[in-house]
């Protein structure tokens, strides 16, 4: 799955809940190491790090993600199994992951695997390399790509990372639905120990030269078929013996998920210049100022937002280009937004229907609740310089670029937010300010229920802030039940769909390869958190999907913007995250761009890490 439709849920703060799987591919170039397209700055962080010195001989890099040893994430060596973002970072030198990607997202040749697309007979064809092999010594085969389909289809835990452009593939709903004992559309071209794979198309998705809809990874057929199909995903096999076809593969994985990799010697590319990596993933955060104070890391990928500053008081911002390490920030493929209650989930016949009765049906009400949001401010005095105020919903990744549109003009324009603006719609929506200083119409005070998460120290201040705002520009605010509420109290009211006691909250995604709309805003959508039935929506979701080509499809993504931010103001772009990491002077090779090899080309320049200084210089 290099291109998912999967949209994933945020809690507040960033903290990724499950994992998308439209990540970055890790592989090698057999020609050498892939050159890096160039990164892109990204807020106050800079894109690049670049060490002009050369690197030793091998070397142990330690990487963190760091996370919460309370509430600790468990390790799985496929990707499949994989339900928390930190453990597919972890993943990423030993990833499972078939083909190469450019700078674009697309995929291109080269890699583990080629695919060839057929559009008149609606096939894609995979290729796999002569040269795979498992890091026990066996081949990587057809039947592996297609194992792996398999449990994406069927498998309990795996599901969840199943993608609804897998069912344009023949024969896949009879296999998932237990209807067929294998996959229709799935032509094994020279036998399932073979090299080569045929897979056939209802449709073809529109993003297929993405990946979307295409099998994307490989599992090891030969020792997992005999793991009951309840077990796998909790098996040895899985969590601490995985095989590997990539440059490295897994030495050992400890009670708490901290992995050490060693190189691959059945690698089918030029051998990785580490000898190897420990990647830790449940360190507690608190405990990460001291860490770095002692060089433990040498690289930490996703700082804590929270713990860049207290306040004034730099705390992790200690480490910004000083003490021995770079600061690297990039935009991360994710973007928040704010939701309009307009209707409600029927659990009986899985549709959304937008009939509740509220001033919030006029599109014209939600442009001014946009305007009147002071995003910028709010987002310059709690994120750390981790949030930025956005203007639609895409990510400004640079994966996303082709994708973004710029014309959408959003509701951020003015930092503080803009209550002429806000009042200019309220009155083409018959409101008429009154002498104290909220909007009426036919006696009535509009008045809006925010329903705001906890998750962070700051979260209580900035609904606070986002309410004071909203009462400025004339419109009345109040929290839900007079308080924030907990994340998993939120995700079963947004789920469940039913609930009338609020108006506006704010919600958080990360997108996979395309950054598409369908599980998140079609009519049966669950994730269609509005509820909002539209004929346009509806009409522009289909034309996305039966795309005839590449441009078609960017343009109706970009279309779609358009039509649910400026045109009806359906949600109101906040904000979109930027990612930073800290990397120890010693570190060659790294960078935010999207490269294949990152893993195999990093190095260090010396056996102890850089303990002071700015590395930059």
């Amino acid at each position: 799955m290099v291109s998912v439709k999967k949209k994933v849920a945020f809690g507040v703060g960033g903290a990724l809940i499950v994992a998308a799987v439209g990540f970055g591919v890790f592989a090698m170039n057999s020609k050498g190491y892939d050159t890096a397209s160039k990164a892109v700055s990204a807020g106050s962080f800079k894109g690049d790090f670049k060490n002009s010195k050369s690197p030793i001989k091998g070397g142990v890099l330690k990487v963190s993600t760091p996370g919460t040893a309370s509430d600790p994430v468990t390790f799985a060596g496929y990707s499949e199994f994989i339900q928390a973002a930190a453990v597919q970072g972890e993943l990423a030198p030993a990833s499972n992951q078939i083909f190469y990607t450019d700078s674009d997202g697309k995929v291109k040749d080269g890699g583990p695997a080629n695919m060839k697309v057929d559009k008149d007979n609606k096939t894609v064809t995979i290729t796999l390399r002569d040269n795979l092999k498992w890091s026990d010594g066996k081949d990587v085969t057809a039947k592996d790509v297609e194992y792996s389909l398999e449990k994406l289809a069927t498998n309990e835990e795996a599901s969840q990372n199943f993608t609804s452009s897998y069912l344009a593939i023949k024969g896949m709903e009879d296999f998932q639905n237990g209807k067929a004992k294998s996959i229709s559309g799935i032509k094994f071209d020279n036998g399932e120990d073979g090299k080569k794979l045929t897979v056939s198309y209802s449709s073809l998705p529109a993003g297929v030269n993405w990946g979307d809809g295409v099998p994307s990874y490989a599992l090891p057929y030969h020792d997992l078929k005999d793991v009951a199909d309840d077990k796998v995903a909790t098996s040895d096999k899985v969590t601490k013996h995985p095989l590997s076809f990539n440059a490295f593969k897994v030495k050992s994985v400890s009670s708490d998920s901290v992995v050490k990799y060693e190189r691959n010697p059945y690698y089918w590319g030029k051998a990785a210049r580490l000898k190897g990596i420990e990647f830790h993933v449940n360190d507690d955060q608190s405990k990460l100022e001291n860490d770095l104070s002692k060089q433990k890391f040498d690289v930490v990928t996703s700082v804590p937002s929270s713990l860049w500053k207290d306040g004034n008081k730099d705390q992790l911002a200690k480490y910004n280009n000083a003490k021995g390490y770079a600061s690297v920030g990039t935009y991360g493929s994710n973007y928040y937004e704010a939701y309009f209650n307009l209707g409600h989930y029927d659990k009986e016949k899985k549709t959304n229907v937008q009939d509740r009765q509220t001033p919030l049906q006029d599109a014209n009400v939600r442009k001014a609740i946009g305007y009147a949001m002071n995003t910028g401010d709010i987002a310059k005095k709690y994120s750390n310089g981790f949030q930025e105020a956005t203007n639609t919903i895409v990510s400004k990744s640079d994966l996303k670029k082709d994708f973004y549109n710029k014309s959408v003009k959003g509701y951020n324009s003015k930092s503080s937010g803009d209550p002429e603006k806000a009042g200019e719609y309220l009155k083409k929506a018959g409101y008429k300010k009154e002498s104290d200083g909220y909007y009426y119409k036919d006696g009535k005070k509009l008045t809006i229920t925010f329903m705001a998460r906890t998750g962070s120290t700051t979260s209580e201040a900035q609904a606070k802030a986002y309410i004071a705002a909203w009462k400025a520009a004339g419109i009345d605010a109040k929290l839900y039940q007079d308080k924030l509420i907990d994340f998993a109290t939120w995700s079963s009211i947004m789920t469940t769909g039913t609930n009338q006691d609020w108006d506006v909250t704010i919600a958080g995604w990360s997108e996979g390869t395309i950054p598409s709309f369908g599980q998140l805003w079609a009519t049966s959508a669950k994730y269609n958190m509005g509820h909002v039935v539209s004929d346009k929506v509806a009409k522009n979701l289909s034309d996305t999907d039966d795309a005839s080509s590449d441009t078609a499809m960017i343009q109706d993504i970009k279309d779609f913007q358009k039509l649910v931010v400026d045109d009806n103001a359906y949600v109101i772009p906040t904000t979109n995250s930027i990612s930073a990491s800290l990397v120890n002077g010693r570190v060659t090779g790294f960078t935010t761009a999207n490269v294949n090899d990152l893993y195999a080309q990093l190095g260090v320049t010396s056996d102890n890490p850089t303990k002071s200084g700015n590395p930059r210089k």
